[in-house]
């Protein structure tokens, strides 16, 4: 917004020649002897000058502040109507003519980023649907000669093959997350109902490790998408099995404090570095040691987390180390319920 330091700099050559201008006469008037004026005509003229320049000041700075709005207000509208029709002074038609053509070179190239993102979107939406396939297909291989593979092997191709289904989810989900307003239901279900829906998948894992699995909680009543929040669960217990001792324990726990609903999942084992604690949410970010051996993307946190704040739940992790972890998914109904009616 146009403010009177603004002006100035934006006039000070003009102001400058004036003042020359004025010394100009000035000194004409004090040392050519040939010219005669009396004092009071000159301090008639000299006060003049000054309230000639006063007006000049108020009606230009008012003249380029309104210029200024109405440009403002033509680069907000993005109109494609003609400068010459909306401007009276060449330098601001000039600089309109830059805008409207600036605004027409962008929304080109948004439109080809925009179908070019749309062709790659939806190939790579049919790649993960395909790929489904031959995973399926592969378990089912593995299934059917079940009773003539050594147990070593099955039990590593299950996993393998399992890493790569998560793998895949996680870039859907990913995919999904950049349009998730247009892929959302809330709905009133079940904390019991999201667990199993979770667990689903990882009844062989915790039979390999020889984990012991507790369920505590009442089942309580929540607003969230079914889909979308069982995800996200899933993405914990399977840091919780990833991250157990041989034989150790996982707890999903469900309790109600206050006007918040939480499942937690806990799981004994390493646990995480106090340093890490405040970063384990961030894009990429893998832990100063190794848990475990394990091989970490810092991908499934980040976008557990990014999937939590577009549904207005939280997401939160306590750690002792050396001893247990445990993650906190928490539903604030009333939080929810107002995020999802802004979208």
């Amino acid at each position: 917004m146009m403010n009177v330091m603004n002006y100035f700099k934006e006039r000070f050559l003009c102001y400058l020649f004036l003042l020359f201008a004025l010394l100009f006469a000035y000194f004409v008037y004090r040392f050519d002897k040939r010219f005669f004026m009396t004092e009071s005509n000159a301090a008639y003229v000299l006060a003049g000058w000054f309230l000639i320049l006063t007006l000049f000041f108020i009606v230009d700075f008012i003249m380029m502040r309104r210029r200024e709005e109405k440009f403002r207000y033509y680069c907000s509208q993005t109109s494609d109507a003609d400068p010459e029709e909306i401007f009276f002074f060449p330098e601001d038609r000039n600089k309109a003519e830059l805008v409207r053509a600036s605004a027409l070179e962008y929304a080109r190239y948004r439109a080809e980023a925009e179908a070019t993102a749309a062709e790659e979107t939806e190939f790579i939406t049919r790649w993960l649907h395909d790929v489904k396939v031959p995973i399926a297909a592969a378990r089912l291989i593995l299934e059917s000669h079940e009773n003539r593979l050594p147990g070593d092997f099955l039990k590593n191709m299950d996993r393998e093959l399992f890493a790569v289904e998560e793998s895949v989810m996680r870039v859907f989900y990913e995919m999904k997350s950049n349009r998730f307003s247009e892929d959302y239901k809330i709905v009133q279900t079940g904390t019991k109902k999201l667990i199993a829906i979770a667990l689903k998948t990882y009844s062989s894992f915790f039979r390999y490790k020889q984990l012991t699995l507790s369920v505590e909680g009442d089942d309580y009543q929540i607003l969230t998408d079914e889909k979308w929040s069982s995800y996200v669960l899933s993405q914990l217990i399977s840091n919780a099995v990833k991250y157990s001792h041989q034989g150790g324990e996982v707890t999903i726990k469900t309790e109600k404090k206050g006007g918040d609903v939480r499942i937690s999942v806990k799981n004994k084992g390493k646990g995480i570095a106090e340093e890490d604690l405040g970063q384990i949410f961030k894009k990429g970010y893998t832990s100063s040691e190794a848990r475990n051996g394990a091989k970490a993307t810092g991908y499934g946190l980040y976008l557990s987390a990014k999937l939590c704040g577009l549904l207005g739940h939280s997401l939160q992790a306590e750690s002792k180390y050396g001893e247990y972890a445990v993650f906190h998914l928490i539903f604030p109904e009333k939080k929810t319920l107002l995020n999802m009616t802004k979208l």
